[in-house]
């Protein structure tokens, strides 16, 4: 896997577009409004709500985004461009950066809004959107975990999409249900627990494993 994870959305898809080009700019300006929305509670706009915020015409926003549904997976996908996944010197590492961006992530204003929308919804497009979108991302960081798991490190029996997806659920949880930021040391913690919980205790030892706190990417953490 390369040194970051991003997701594409089926817009950038149609063709390449060139960084800065007035395509980007419209691309970015509509997404921050729709963003902008949902951080407000307002799910229900037209997309002449956004033209207009936006400054776009509405020629340009039914051309590419016909529906409202269109705007909202769009904006969830350049939003979700902003997480990266750091590969690490092993999985460990590549685990314990992806914790502590994950907990970075998610107290960024539009990712608390949306977690929100999906937490107290019963279902509908924003929480299918977003899953999906979060689906692949977990998937590429799974990757890792599934390889150290061919090779004897994680037990058998343990699934590397679960270790992730517990991660994401506890981090996640305490930002938008329990509004309690997690720490430094409260992630050190919950990467210990989940480590212990996955790895072969008849594995040989790494020379290069690193365990929390010890070795990984300092600018991942932040002061809890």
């Amino acid at each position: 896997m390369s040194k970051s994870q991003g997701v594409q959305s089926g817009a950038s898809a149609r063709g390449a577009q060139r960084p800065g080009g007035r395509t980007e700019r419209v691309r970015k300006a509509v997404a921050t409004v729709v963003l902008e929305f949902l951080q407000t509670g307002m799910i229900d706009f037209s997309v002449q709500d956004v033209a207009q915020k936006a400054g776009v015409a509405r020629s340009t926003l039914y051309a590419r985004w016909p529906t409202r549904e269109a705007l909202i997976t769009e904006a969830l996908t350049v939003h979700s461009l902003d997480f990266k996944i750091v590969t690490g010197r092993n999985w460990q590492e590549t685990l314990r950066n992806f914790a502590f961006s994950f907990r970075d992530f998610s107290l960024q204003p539009a990712e608390i809004a949306i977690n929100s929308l999906v937490a107290y919804s019963r279902g509908g497009f924003i929480t299918q959107e977003t899953q999906r979108i979060w689906s692949g991302i977990t998937s590429s960081l799974s990757v890792h975990l599934e390889d150290a798991q061919k090779n004897g490190e994680i037990r058998s029996d343990v699934s590397p999409q679960t270790i992730v997806v517990s991660l994401m659920t506890c981090i996640s949880g305490l930002v938008v249900l329990a509004k309690s930021p997690p720490s430094d040391a409260f992630i050190e913690e919950l990467l210990e627990i989940h480590l212990k919980g996955c790895l072969n205790p008849k594995a040989p030892v790494s020379a290069s494993a690193v365990m929390p706190g010890k070795g990984a990417t300092a600018k991942t953490k932040r002061s809890g």
